[in-house]
């Protein structure tokens, strides 16, 4: 009499190897592993770092040695113009923001990023977290360090702004809120569009390119262009009374844009295969 054998059912296995869901820390933790293990990122991070503080710099010593001849010469030193390069500055924190997830497509990483995190939300969401934390920190320090410096180069020069607490917050606090901000759109973007290439020229041309369209074609087009992300955000970083919107105005309509980016990329990622 022969004896039988018994397959082991799917569900069996299925019940003898649990699948555990990568928490949201741990998914943290991973990405925060990928992005300081890329020599690309450093150097980027790096270099929109060194633009900044470069700029917090160069900008008081325009001041001080300026063609006093020039009728655009002709302003009193203000704080803002430590930061007032920002804004587009930030786009290479967005490229770099882009590139985090692209490239894991174009190499097929995703497809082991996913695995680990089946439900994939907490996935985008790490990355997002990763490069706003980074971006952030950037913004943050790069602005203190100009704000640091500027005072002693513009007195060499014999001037001085003022600047009370509450603005020196908002500037310092403030870059790294547009930066980290602007590096959420990058990582929506590129989770929507997914090809490197692709993604990175559709970041540049949302961000600067579009915006201008309206006023080619509307007689409201600068009105328009006060909602985009850049001018809106940048709003944060100019001089009080620059636009009606204010400061606080154009951050959330900088928010608004990121949030709905971030939520359309998290429900693209979701429905499509990897």
């Amino acid at each position: 009499m022969g004896t039988t054998t018994t397959a082991a059912t799917p569900s069996r296995i299925v019940r003898q190897f649990p699948v555990r869901n990568v928490s949201l820390r741990g998914a943290v933790r991973s990405e925060w592993i990928k992005f300081r293990g890329l020599a690309s990122n450093n150097v980027l991070a790096g270099f929109t770092f060194l633009l900044l503080v470069a700029n917090g710099i160069a900008m008081p010593w325009a001041y001080v040695f300026r063609d006093r001849g020039s009728a655009q010469a002709n302003y009193d030193a203000y704080p803002e113009m430590i930061v007032d390069k920002t804004g587009y500055v930030g786009i290479v924190l967005a490229v770099l923001a882009v590139l985090m997830v692209t490239n894991e497509y174009r190499s097929g990483q995703i497809s082991t990023t996913l695995l680990s995190v089946p439900r994939r939300t907490p996935a985008l969401i790490a990355k997002a977290a990763i490069i706003a934390s980074v971006a952030f920190v950037i913004g943050v320090v790069s602005s203190a360090i100009g704000f640091a410096v500027a005072p002693p180069i513009l007195a060499g020069g014999g001037y001085s702004y003022v600047l009370e607490t509450p603005d020196l917050l908002r500037l310092v606090v403030g870059s790294g809120f547009y930066l980290a901000a602007i590096s959420v759109i990058g990582i929506a973007l590129g989770a929507i569009i997914r090809n490197v290439i692709a993604a990175v020229l559709a970041t540049i041309v949302f961000l600067i390119i579009v915006p201008v369209i309206p006023q080619m074609f509307s007689e409201y087009g600068t009105e328009i262009m006060r909602f985009f992300p850049i001018q809106a955000g940048s709003l944060l970083l100019a001089p009080a009374g620059t636009d009606p919107m204010g400061p606080w105005g154009g951050s959330a309509v900088l928010l608004l844009w990121t949030l709905a980016l971030f939520v359309s990329a998290a429900v693209v990622l979701k429905r499509r295969d990897a």
